[in-house]
C-alpha cells in the first residue's frame, strides 16, 4: 500500500468519526451529566455490562484495591483466578508481567480500552512479557476487567489467554482533591496529588501526579551453595495523568519515568564487577468520543527503555498510532457493531559496547487493517453470538499476515440473572519484532519469515454475578500451533526464535463471594490448567507453572473501618531447574482501614510470615515481608 493511499485511508477514518460526532450528540438531553469517555465493556462490544460477556470475567474495584492494601496493578490482579502474577513479583527493580492460562506473551492489555503494549520481546519467564505494568500507576486507576478466552475476533493480535482492560479514574461527580502518602520497609515510599474539577455539567478535569521509591530488595537466590542474592538497589517513578472532558468528547494521556538498579552475582559465587540498571519512559494519549452508539478513538503510545548491563547498553523503543471507530445499529430487528481498527507500530533495537560484539540495529516498523461486526441472534429465549475480524498485516522486510478470526457462542440467561454458555473463539499472536529481527553475535540470529501464533479456545460454563453472593464456574481448553520458542544450535550456541512448538491446556476456574453478613463476606477463587507443551514433533511434556491456583479473601466493612485477610496457595508445580525447590507457595496478605470524614489510614503487610518460595527456574523468588503504612486526605 502506498504511503498516500495510507493517508488517505486514515483520513477517512477520522473524517467519518469526526462527522458522526455532531449527530450522536444530539441524542443526549439536556442537562444531562455524559460519562467521560465511555468505555465500552470488556470483551464484547455489544453487551451492556461485563456480567453478559459470555466468557469468565472479573472486576477489581477501586474500593477492592485500596482495601488490599496492594501496592501495584501486579499486586492487585492477584486476586483474580488464574491470573498468575508471580513474574518478577518481589522487585521493582525489572518488568513485570502476568500468566494467564500458561501463556504471557498472548495476554492483551488494555488501557481504557486501547492497546498498550511492546513490541520488542523475546520468550521465557523475564523476557517474554508484552507489557510492562509497572508503566500505570494504581494511584490512576479506577478498576480492572479481566476477560479470559480468545478475544481475537473483538481486539485482534494477542488476544488468546485474555485480555486485561485497566480503566483509569474519571468523572468526578463534584471538585475534590486528595493527597496520598505511603511509606514502609525497604525504603518504600510512594506519595499521590490529584484534582478533579467539575467546570459545568459536562465539562471536567483531572489531573494526578505520583512519585515512587523502593530501596534494596531481594530478588533472586543467584547461587544456592553461597547463598548470594541478586538485589533491585534503587527505583524511582513519576507518573503523570491528566483527563479533559466536555460530553461525549474526551483527551486523556499520562507520561511517566521510571529508573532501577539492580546487582546480579555471577554464577561462580563473585559479585557483579558492575551495577546494572534500566531507565524506561512511556507516555500514552487518546482523543475519543463516545455516545452510547457511536465510538471513535484517535491514539498514540510511546515505551522507551535503555538497558545496560553485561551485554553493553540496549535501546529499545515501541511506537503506536491508532484510529478505530465502531457504531451500535439495528438491521431488522438485530442488534449490529460494524467497525474498523487501522494501526501502525514502529520498533527500534540498538546495542552497543558489547564486549562479545555489537549486536545488528533494526527500526522497522508494520500497518495491520482490521474490520469487524459483531451480532446476536436470537433462538428461543437463548441467543446466538457471532464476532467476525479479518486483520491484515504489511510487515517491512517480513512477510506480510492475514488472519479470519471468528467466535461464536450459545448462551441463556434465566429469570434469576444466571447465565449459560459456551464459546468458541480463534485468536492469533503476531512476533514481536525482536523475534524476528532480533541479531546478537555468537547468540541470536534473525528470522524474519516467523509466523503468527494461531489456534482455538473454548469456553463452558454458567456464572450470576447480580447475586446475593454473585459466582461463577467454567470449564476450558486451549489449543496452540506455531508457538514461537528459541531454539540454539547446543555446540555453537547459536540460535533463533521458530515456530516449533504446539501448546494444549484444559482446566477449569471460578469464584464464590459469600455475603454470609452485613459486615463480612469470604471470597473463594480457584483455578486449575494441565497445560503441556511440545516441540517439533517431540513429545508432549509438562509445561513449567502451577496447576492449582487457589485464594482466599475474608473481608470486612463497617465505618470506620475496613479490613481484609488474604491467602494465596499456589500448588502442583515444577522446577525443572534441581538447583530450586519447586514446593507449593502458601502466602498470606493483610490490610486493615480507618476512615473519619475525610482522613484514611491505612495498615497493610505482604507475605505476614516472611516465607521464601522460588517461582521459577531461575530463581526468582516471592516478596519479602512488606509493611506499608498510608494516609490520605480528600478536599
Amino acid at each position: 500500500m502506498s504511503g498516500k493511499l495510507k493517508l488517505f485511508s486514515l483520513f477517512v477514518v477520522l473524517t467519518i468519526l469526526f462527522c458522526s460526532a455532531p449527530l450522536s450528540a444530539n441524542e443526549t438531553k439536556s442537562g444531562d451529566i455524559a460519562e467521560v469517555a465511555g468505555v465500552e465493556v470488556t470483551g464484547s462490544r455489544l453487551a451492556d455490562s461485563i456480567a453478559d460477556v459470555p466468557s469468565p470475567t472479573y472486576v477489581v474495584t477501586r474500593e477492592e484495591i485500596e482495601r488490599s492494601g496492594a501496592r501495584d496493578v501486579q499486586e492487585a490482579l492477584s486476586s483474580v483466578p488464574g491470573v498468575n502474577t508471580l513474574v518478577n513479583a518481589a522487585s521493582m527493580a525489572q518488568s513485570k508481567g502476568v500468566s494467564i492460562r500458561g501463556l504471557n506473551t498472548e495476554v492483551l492489555l488494555l488501557v481504557d480500552g486501547i492497546p498498550f503494549m511492546n513490541n520488542n520481546f523475546g520468550v521465557g519467564e523475564q523476557l517474554g512479557s508484552p507489557f510492562d505494568l509497572r508503566s500505570i500507576s494504581l494511584t490512576d486507576v479506577e478498576r480492572i476487567e479481566v476477560a479470559k478466552g480468545a478475544s481475537s475476533a473483538i481486539y485482534g493480535s494477542s488476544a488468546a489467554g485474555g485480555v486485561i482492560n485497566v480503566i483509569t479514574r474519571g468523572g468526578a461527580e463534584k471538585s475534590s482533591g486528595r493527597v496520598l502518602v505511603e511509606g514502609g520497609n525497604k525504603d518504600w515510599l510512594r506519595g499521590n496529588v490529584r484534582g478533579d474539577l467539575v467546570l459545568s455539567n459536562d465539562l471536567r478535569v483531572s489531573i494526578s501526579y505520583t512519585r515512587t521509591q523502593e530501596g534494596d530488595v531481594k530478588m533472586r537466590l543467584a547461587d544456592p551453595a553461597t547463598g548470594l542474592y541478586d538485589y533491585g538497589t534503587d527505583y524511582k517513578a513519576n507518573d503523570y495523568s491528566f483527563r479533559f472532558a466536555k460530553g461525549p468528547w474526551s483527551f486523556v494521556g499520562a507520561v511517566g519515568d521510571y529508573k532501577s538498579k539492580w546487582d546480579y552475582t555471577s554464577t561462580w559465587g563473585a559479585p557483579s564487577t558492575s551495577q546494572d540498571s534500566q531507565k524506561n519512559k512511556y507516555h500514552r494519549f487518546a482523543l475519543n468520543y463516545a455516545d452510547g452508539k457511536t465510538t471513535g478513538r484517535v491514539y498514540h503510545n510511546q515505551n522507551d527503555k535503555d538497558v545496560y548491563d553485561s551485554s553493553g547498553v540496549t535501546y529499545y523503543t515501541d511506537k503506536t498510532l491508532g484510529a478505530t471507530f465502531n457504531r451500535k445499529t439495528e438491521i431488522g430487528t438485530l442488534p449490529f457493531v460494524f467497525g474498523l481498527d487501522w494501526k501502525r507500530i514502529e520498533g527500534d533495537y540498538a546495542n552497543h559496547d558489547n564486549p562479545w560484539g555489537d549486536a545488528d540495529a533494526y527500526s522497522t516498523k508494520r500497518e495491520g487493517w482490521a474490520p469487524y461486526m459483531e451480532t446476536s441472534i436470537p433462538i428461543g429465549e437463548a441467543a446466538f453470538d457471532i464476532g467476525l475480524r479479518y486483520e491484515y498485516w504489511n510487515i517491512d522486510n517480513g512477510a506480510d499476515a492475514k488472519e479470519f478470526l471468528p467466535r461464536v457462542s450459545l448462551n441463556w440467561a434465566n429469570r434469576n440473572g444466571l447465565l449459560y454458555y459456551v464459546t468458541a473463539g480463534r485468536y492469533f499472536s503476531m512476533p514481536s519484532f525482536y523475534q524476528m529481527f532480533g541479531s546478537i553475535p555468537f547468540s541470536l540470529e534473525k528470522n524474519p519469515d516467523l509466523k503468527p501464533e494461531k489456534g482455538w479456545t473454548y469456553d463452558i460454563g454458567l456464572k450470576d454475578d447480580g447475586a446475593k453472593n454473585p459466582w461463577n464456574f467454567g470449564l476450558f481448553y486451549i489449543d496452540m500451533k506455531d508457538k514461537i520458542n528459541y531454539s540454539s544450535d547446543p555446540l555453537t550456541w547459536m540460535g533463533k526464535y521458530v515456530n516449533v512448538d504446539e501448546y494444549r491446556g484444559w482446566g477449569f476456574e471460578g469464584k464464590y463471594k459469600w455475603n454470609f453478613h452485613e459486615s463480612w463476606s469470604y471470597t473463594q477463587g480457584l483455578s486449575y490448567i494441565h497445560a503441556e507443551q511440545k516441540s517439533g514433533g517431540g513429545e508432549w511434556e509438562r509445561a513449567d507453572q502451577p496447576r492449582l491456583d487457589l485464594s482466599g479473601v475474608l473481608g470486612f466493612s463497617k465505618d470506620p473501618w475496613k479490613a481484609e485477610l488474604m491467602m494465596h496457595y499456589y500448588g502442583d508445580r515444577r522446577i525443572s531447574n534441581t538447583n530450586y525447590s519447586d514446593e507449593d507457595i502458601f502466602i498470606v496478605n493483610a490490610a486493615v482501614s480507618w476512615k473519619v470524614e475525610r482522613t484514611t489510614l491505612r495498615l497493610a503487610c505482604t507475605n505476614i510470615f516472611d516465607k521464601e518460595f522460588f517461582l521459577n527456574n531461575s530463581g526468582y523468588i516471592t516478596p519479602e515481608r512488606r509493611i506499608v503504612l498510608s494516609a490520605s486526605y480528600e478536599f
